[in-house]
């Protein structure tokens, strides 16, 4: 039996991966307001609790789905030693749970989730990390399978490029994306207009690296081109953002 830490959109993908699971039943949901947690845990079956003292010792897993800073304050409220914790964060250490559990990991989903997606239709790759032996190692790496096909097992190092990766690739992205939707909408446009490029460039990545992939007026070191954009840019906060991309871009085109 699990008890699940947390009620957000990572921990609905969890509790919704396991709603059938034979093995890995969700006999608990926490959450700090006892209405999320009973909206999650209606779903599954299992216990809504607002209070970690109520935490069930004789649970398996003990399984944490809290945002970065919330672990150092959560976890002097368990009053007991776990005899298994895993949490799902990108950049925090396994090492926090050493006072706390008898063995710990991390089932890190690499991927962007919220409430309202159809999850059956999203893939989640696992990063997986664990400082498990024998039975509970055995336990991580099939709840793992349970929660997604694809999954790879990495060091904690691995594990924080792996994130950092993911704020470059998807963060970052998504905020250059509100950028050109900012521009477009002066002009009475939506980012509507742009979404065949967006997929279009996102495919090509199935066929080549970024690096050959790369378009645009600083691939192709175009600096009247560039400096009417500069102009055109009214926030210095963009420009900045174009500038310093754009000597990106030209600095790996020249190599």
């Amino acid at each position: 039996m699990i008890a699940l830490i947390g009620s957000g959109n990572v921990a609905t993908w969890i509790a919704t991966r396991l709603a059938d699971s034979k093995e890995f039943a969700i006999g608990q949901v926490y959450s700090r307001t006892l209405d999320h947690a009973r909206a999650l845990a209606d779903r599954v079956g299992a216990e809504a609790i607002d209070d970690l003292r109520k935490l069930n010792p004789a649970c398996e897993i003990f399984l944490f789905a809290l945002r970065d800073d919330a672990y150092p304050e959560i976890l002097k409220e368990v009053l007991f030693r776990m005899p298994l914790a895993l949490h799902t964060a990108g950049s925090v250490s396994q090492r926090m749970f050493e006072p706390y559990a008898e063995s710990f990991g991390v089932v890190y989903p690499l991927q962007t989730l919220s409430k309202t997606m159809d999850f059956n239709a999203v893939k989640v790759p696992l990063c997986v990390e664990s400082d498990c032996l024998g039975d509970n190692c055995d336990k991580v790496m099939r709840l793992v399978s349970e929660l997604s096909a694809t999954h790879c097992e990495m060091s904690e190092r691995q594990r924080a490029v792996a994130h950092l990766a993911a704020v470059f690739a998807c963060n970052f992205s998504n905020a250059l994306y509100g950028m050109a939707d900012e521009l477009l909408q002066k002009e009475g446009f939506s980012l509507e207009l742009l979404m065949p490029l967006m997929e279009q460039t996102l495919g090509k990545l199935k066929t080549m690296s970024p690096e050959e992939a790369q378009t645009g007026p600083a691939a192709r070191h175009d600096t009247v081109v560039m400096g009417q954009q500069m102009m055109a840019l009214d926030d210095e906060r963009m420009r900045a953002i174009y500038a310093a991309i754009s000597d990106y871009i030209m600095g790996r085109s020249a190599k």
